[in-house]
């Protein structure tokens, strides 16, 4: 809980707020009656999940390892680890829209009304699952930075 501030817990509060918002205003149905949303929200969270999944595969390659004894490399591979369990939530969560996005078109095509929630879930989640990925490149160009400085540390340490 090192890390926890005011600001953090502001911005949590935000990006939950923004997408109970917009399923209060009707997103949800607004999904449900056109179809060109959900083929935007199919094709942006596709590319997202594919984009992200290619990152967690270069940035969890265990070649990728700093160079140094087994203990240096310990330590490094827990920060990174840590890390890479919250792209791995957040891959899961652009699954979770995408089987959400599926549900939802078999509801409508169906004329399931009993289930139509399932488009304001499908609101709430790609909305909330969007706004946290605003952090992504910035999340991405941390642990690139952090392995550099990692680096060029090791090798002054090496030359001395």
């Amino acid at each position: 809980m090192k890390n926890v501030s005011i600001k953090k817990i502001a911005l949590i509060g935000v990006i939950f707020l923004i997408p109970i918002i917009a399923v209060y205003l009707g997103l949800g149905e607004m999904l449900r009656i056109s179809n060109k949303p959900s083929e935007y929200i199919g094709l942006t969270f596709s590319i997202l999940a594919a984009s992200l999944f290619a990152v967690i595969s270069i940035v969890g390659d265990p070649s990728m390892l700093l160079s140094g004894n087994w203990r240096q490399a310990w330590k490094g591979a827990k920060d990174i680890q840590l890390r890479l369990m919250r792209l791995t939530y957040l891959f899961v969560l652009y699954l979770v829209v995408l089987a959400l996005l599926v549900a939802s078109e078999i509801v409508e095509y169906n004329a399931m009304e009993s289930w139509y929630f399932v488009h304001d879930v499908l609101a709430f989640v790609a909305v909330f699952s969007f706004l946290i990925s605003v952090w992504l490149p910035f999340e991405i160009k941390e642990i690139q930075i952090s392995r550099l400085e990692k680096e060029i540390a090791a090798r002054k340490n090496r030359t001395g």
